[in-house]
């Protein structure tokens, strides 16, 4: 029994879990994972994926996925083909079968009082419902993309077999609603991070990180990263453009951090002086500690904004955040509390050089970075607001 009386059997389905930290969103829930154990809940979990699982004490059980090869695939380099053959919807479908069947075999042998989907594996899970029963069901729906024709009527088929679908902000939620879904049926849970974890870096730990990249410790740093949102090279282009108007006003760093398996030779040509460009994860966490400001454009306003795990990230860490306005960035990026909302480059380079140039705003916006994560993006918040959902659906008759 936990402290709210119910001790729960979860069985978590999904892609790409892992039993360590790693560069993608399923950090989030790991972290959920050693919460919900941790509080006395019994979690298993299903991990979709072209890769073994690591030997891990948190039930995380491989389910092998059909990976589809498109080529080219020009959204990842040759070295990650594996990760371009399951990210997209003809390999999610190809394996759904497996999944459902995998998912069958864990339900008779683990009994779990809810099944929570963390990924959707597209229209095919109309069938979710058919081949689990009169069981609770709950799905993740972080962001909204309308890139493809007949996006909301096949997002729906994906939704049916759901009790509770879980956007991951209030203007998924809104858009939801628009497409006709029932309010019973939405509960917004934003998720979040170990604020404990990600905490502002000592000014000798952020001039550490400065040496280690090869930065002047008094330079103005600016982190770019990507891709998080979508593979969009717009974005990239909006934050080079940006770079380009800024750079040459007092002492001023941009850093570009590409994850691994979207990294190409060829953005190297976009170096300059006052910009450089990185890839491996220990740049990453040194251009994270020594960023004075996060510069996220995000070009396509069909899209929501869930926002990207690295935003909490960032703002828990005290660093603002350089944005555009389409819906959800400013439940992240409050303007002028956590960052700016812009519409432009050109209106990203006057914010750049307007934080550079007022100590007194930069340190108001680093306060309220920090502020913004912990009453918004806390793991723990989002944990209990998971449990609450899931004892409500499992104390409901049937």
């Amino acid at each position: 029994m936990t402290e709210r009386g119910v001790q729960l059997r979860i069985l978590l389905v999904g892609e790409r879990f892992s039993p360590f930290r790693t560069a993608g969103d399923k950090n989030f829930w790991l972290d959920m994972i050693q919460g919900l154990r941790g509080s006395g809940h019994d979690v298993e979990t299903l991990s979709v994926d072209v890769e073994p699982v690591p030997e891990n004490d948190l039930s995380i059980r491989l389910v092998r996925q059909v990976p589809i090869y498109f080529r080219p695939d020009k959204r990842f380099n040759p070295e990650h083909r594996h990760v371009a053959a399951s990210n997209n919807y003809v390999s999610k479908t190809m394996t759904l079968p497996i999944l459902l069947r995998a998912l069958r075999r864990r339900q008779r042998e683990f009994r779990p009082d809810v099944i929570h989907f963390a990924d959707n594996f597209g229209p095919g899970m109309i069938a979710v419902r058919r081949a689990c029963g009169a069981i609770p069901l709950t799905i993740s729906a972080p962001t909204y993309q309308r890139n493809r024709p007949l996006y909301d009527r096949l997002l729906l088929a994906s939704f049916q077999s759901f009790d509770v679908i879980v956007p991951f902000s209030d203007a998924y939620r809104t858009r939801l609603l628009e497409l006709g879904v029932p309010p019973r049926r939405i509960r917004r849970i934003r998720w979040g991070i170990d604020v404990h974890r990600f905490a502002p870096p000592t000014q000798a730990n952020r001039e550490a990180a400065r040496v280690q990249l090869g930065i002047a410790v008094n330079s103005f740093v600016v982190l770019w990263t990507g891709f998080t949102q979508q593979t969009n090279v717009v974005d990239l282009e909006a934050a080079q453009r940006a770079a380009s108007l800024a750079l040459g006003h007092g002492p001023l760093e941009f850093v570009f951090c590409f994850k691994p398996e979207h990294f190409r030779a060829s953005y190297k040509r976009l170096e300059r002086p006052g910009l450089r460009v990185v890839s491996t994860a220990e740049s990453f966490h040194a251009a994270r500690t020594a960023a004075d400001l996060f510069l996220a454009p995000i070009q396509d306003p069909r899209s929501t904004a869930a926002p990207p795990l690295v935003w909490p990230e960032m703002l828990a860490m005290g660093v603002p955040i350089l944005t555009t306005q389409i819906p959800g960035t400013g439940e992240a990026v409050v303007d002028g509390v956590s960052g700016f909302t812009v519409r432009t480059p050109e209106d990203a380079m006057e914010r750049i050089r307007e934080i550079q140039e007022d100590p007194t705003l930069h340190q108001r916006l680093r306060e309220g970075a920090r502020r913004i994560a912990e009453e918004r993006f806390s793991a723990t918040r989002a944990r209990d607001e998971y449990v609450d959902m899931w004892t409500r659906l499992v104390r409901q008759p049937p």
